[in-house]
């Protein structure tokens, strides 16, 4: 069957994420915490933000394979608004932390032109990932590193309630775009989650090396996203 999309991962694909968990750590962390703090109105301390927020939200994150979904934040929110006797929505509270690490994401070197030529080859796009937090923030740091447009579907574990290696974000993309499994290939960097979620849902897969070397074989290995519209050629037999 002629090709007619592909799928693709964000972390280590289309960006860098400077961290494997795609969250704010280090110093970026610090700092957004910052200012979280100054968004509550200076009403708490940093110990309040992990006693109320931080640490519970990090256990259950960490249950994350166990449960097959990501960790759900509101809760959290929540309790610390009561400690903070009222504040900001969810969304204000969770823009305030991520903000200073999505200012620091970068497009892969090749992957706005790989995406682009996937384009103009007319075969259909969507970008399919694993994220613990909501999906609009890292469709916003998307669309700030050149991917507005490019992208006809996307699926985020946080908000679908699955994650790879499950097979429903894909198959749940797919209908969208209106493309039979056997019409499309999964491209990712993570042969435990990507390939074998492409392999459960009866698509091709392309891996691109990375660390994350364990688990199944793909049918195609990449050394970068800039080789995939090569490779999409060489399936079309162009």
């Amino acid at each position: 069957m002629p090709l007619e999309a592909v799928l693709l991962d964000m972390g280590g694909v289309l960006l860098d994420m400077r961290s494997s968990s795609g969250v704010p750590s280090g110093q970026l962390d610090h700092r957004g915490r910052q200012a979280l703090l100054r968004r509550l109105g200076g009403r708490l301390r940093s110990e309040d933000l992990e006693d109320e927020l931080f640490g519970p939200w990090r256990r259950q994150y960490e249950l994350r394979y166990q449960r097959g979904r990501e960790a759900d934040l509101a809760p959290h929110f929540e309790r610390l608004r009561r400690r903070s006797g009222g504040g900001p929505t969810d969304e204000e509270m969770v823009e305030a932390w991520f903000e200073p690490y999505a200012e620091s994401l970068r497009a892969m070197p090749g992957a706005v032109a790989a995406v682009e030529g996937l384009r103009r080859r007319g075969l259909g796009v969507a970008l399919v990932s694993n994220v613990p937090l909501p999906g609009r923030l890292y469709r916003a740091a998307l669309a700030a590193r050149g991917f507005d447009g490019l992208i006809d579907v996307y699926r985020f574990s946080y908000d679908s309630g699955h994650r790879k290696p499950s097979p429903y974000m894909l198959r749940s993309a797919l209908e969208e775009i209106g493309v039979a499994p056997a019409a499309a290939i999964m491209v990712g960097d993570r042969k435990q989650s990507d390939v074998a979620a492409g392999r459960a849902a009866g698509l091709g897969t392309a891996w691109i090396r990375s660390d994350y070397a364990t688990g199944p074989a793909p049918d195609w290995t990449l050394d970068s996203i800039g080789e995939l519209p090569d490779l999409v050629d060489r399936l079309a037999g162009t």
